[in-house]
């Protein structure tokens, strides 16, 4: 009962700090005490754990567990998690914890210091995963620590990252292999040039129209930049 009702006050207090941006945020979620920055109109979903800064537009779906940067526009889907630990997979006779953490995990150690680096983070903050903007993780996909999502790119659902996607790259299975790309590379190179993230919202939204055909898009975009 404690701790459901840390969680509200928790909840509360994110939702009057960011109650000018339009933030949603479901009582049932669990944001960290620190460390969360929302820039404005995202979408936190039942039970959503999350840790880290989340960029424009983007949301994410119900059941998720991150601690991870997220870029702008990004569309996290149900049941995403971001691993936050690991173990010893060579030299070591055993990869129990026992062995090598102080933290006794399972109750119990055999060490008295710590004598191999269970996190992987991407940053001073501790963060696990860093992900790009324009990104699609899809239903119950699971990001290994370290690993960098960049800009534009697709994790298909039940996908196991366990290294860095390239942008406007389409991965998927266990582990996540390249599946394909989103455009040619001609027009991947032009995208992450416009970088269209960035713009003021204002305009985003006055050139929406043109953002269910690739074609025009850069045609506009094209014009916009000659003139």
């Amino acid at each position: 009962m404690l701790k459901k009702i840390a969680r509200l006050i928790k909840n509360a207090i994110y939702k009057l700090k960011f109650s000018g941006k339009k933030v949603a945020i479901d009582w049932s979620c669990n944001l960290a005490a620190k460390g969360v920055y929302c820039e404005g109109m995202n979408t936190f979903h039942e039970n959503v754990s999350y840790r880290g800064s989340i960029g424009y537009g983007s949301f994410i779906g119900k059941d998720s567990d991150l601690n991870a940067n997220i870029g702008r526009y990004c569309s996290i889907g149900v049941n995403v998690k971001t691993s936050t630990g690991t173990h010893p997979t060579k030299v070591f006779v055993s990869t129990h914890p026992a062995f090598y953490s102080t933290r006794k995990q399972a109750g119990f150690s055999y060490v008295t210091e710590d004598i191999f680096s269970e996190g992987i983070y991407v940053d001073d903050q501790k963060h696990v995963a860093t992900i790009g903007n324009d990104v699609w993780i899809a239903n119950n996909a699971l990001l290994l620590p370290g690993v960098h999502i960049h800009d534009g790119a697709i994790v298909a659902a039940g996908a196991v990252v366990t290294k860095d996607v390239e942008p406007y790259t389409i991965v998927g299975g266990v582990p996540a292999k390249e599946i394909g790309k989103r455009f040619d590379d001609r027009i991947i190179e032009q995208l992450l040039r416009i970088q269209w993230w960035n713009w003021p919202e204002e305009v985003i939204q006055k050139k929406a129209y043109c953002f269910n055909d690739i074609k025009r898009f850069l045609e506009d975009n094209n014009k916009v930049s000659s003139r």
